[in-house]
């Protein structure tokens, strides 16, 4: 029982300095609120044109989301959807907003 106390109490704890950290630091400009719509949109294009240079295929993006690393230099969207006429095919990406270059980091097209 008092192992468990411990173990409760240190995810409080861990919980707590990651909330404080990212609200002193607040959320990179690429996802605040008021430019996530441009973010989202941008991740889009950037990765429907990658997929389509590189692998020849068109895709529908379905889901869009983000997370920013702990340190906070490194800004991640992820995308999800599937290959134009065919919804059973599906494909995630990976992009990273941290830079002024949009950089599609991983692309998996049997996702």
């Amino acid at each position: 029982m008092k192992n468990k106390g411990i173990k409760l109490l240190s995810i409080f704890v861990g919980t707590t300095i990651v909330a404080i950290a990212l609200s002193a630091c607040g959320l990179p400009k690429e996802l605040s609120e008021k430019e996530w719509p441009k973010t989202k949109e941008k991740a889009i294009q950037v990765t429907v044109e990658h997929i389509k240079n590189k692998n020849n295929i068109d895709v529908t993006i379905d889901e869009v989301s983000f997370s920013v690393a702990a340190e906070l230099a490194s800004y991640k969207v992820y995308l999800e959807g599937h290959v134009v006429g065919n919804e059973n095919k599906k494909i995630s990406a990976v992009v990273d907003t941290s830079g002024e270059e949009y950089q599609v980091k991983s692309v998996d097209l049997n996702a």
